[in-house]
């Protein structure tokens, strides 16, 4: 059952913001221990912070803001209370830095066009003057696969996930993938990829 108590609410605000006295936090706990709607609440939102604090800074292409506040459509100044914005001062701040990400992202699709090859294996055959990368028949590469701006050819096996941005995946009759395959053409897929890799730290690098 959801614990609709404004006081607590406000109290994990305060203690995610740095601004909670030691008898509110006391409070606070003694609450938690009961009630698991604000426990699992408080650590959600615990969980953000920390995501946002290890994440590398986002530098938001040129003029990003201005562009995307020229397509807004016009709202009323109202459409978000301060109040709402003290609440959740948190959510707040994660939804910017998302906003400021995904610009981050679709401009690295327009200017990110070097060849690279992401992965663990050392035996794979990289060409780097005619950007392809090669797994050889008869080899096993362990671990997941990632080409930028470049083709792969699996001759032999991929135990893990090969993924191909800007390029193109040519399979042997012997050839292998126990992972997923993905090939990325598109600036929307490349979004979701790189959120998705962000989040859940599965990009090689």
């Amino acid at each position: 059952m959801s614990c609709e108590s404004e006081e607590y609410m406000d109290l994990i605000d305060k203690a995610l913001d740095g601004e909670i006295t030691a008898e509110e936090q006391t409070e606070l706990e003694r609450h938690m221990e009961s009630c698991e709607s604000c426990k699992e609440h408080y650590h959600a939102l615990k969980e953000i912070i920390y995501e946002m604090k290890e994440a590398s800074p986002v530098v938001a292409p040129a003029h990003f803001t201005e562009n995307v506040m020229k397509k807004l459509p016009e709202v009323k100044k109202r459409s978000m209370p301060a109040q709402w914005i003290r609440r959740y001062p948190v959510l707040t701040a994660a939804a910017v830095f998302l906003i400021l990400m995904f610009g981050s992202v679709i401009a690295g699709w327009n200017t990110e066009n070097d060849f690279a090859v992401h992965s663990a294996a050392s035996n794979i055959k990289v060409n780097s003057a005619a950007h392809t990368v090669t797994v050889p028949k008869g080899e096993t590469v362990k671990g997941d696969l990632v080409v930028e701006n470049g083709d792969i050819k699996v001759e032999g096996k991929v135990e893990g996930n090969v993924v191909v941005i800007k390029g193109e995946k040519y399979m042997a009759s012997a050839g292998q993938i126990t992972g997923d395959s993905q090939e990325i053409h598109e600036a929307v897929e490349w979004v979701w990829y790189k959120l998705k890799t962000f989040f859940t730290g599965q990009e090689q690098k």
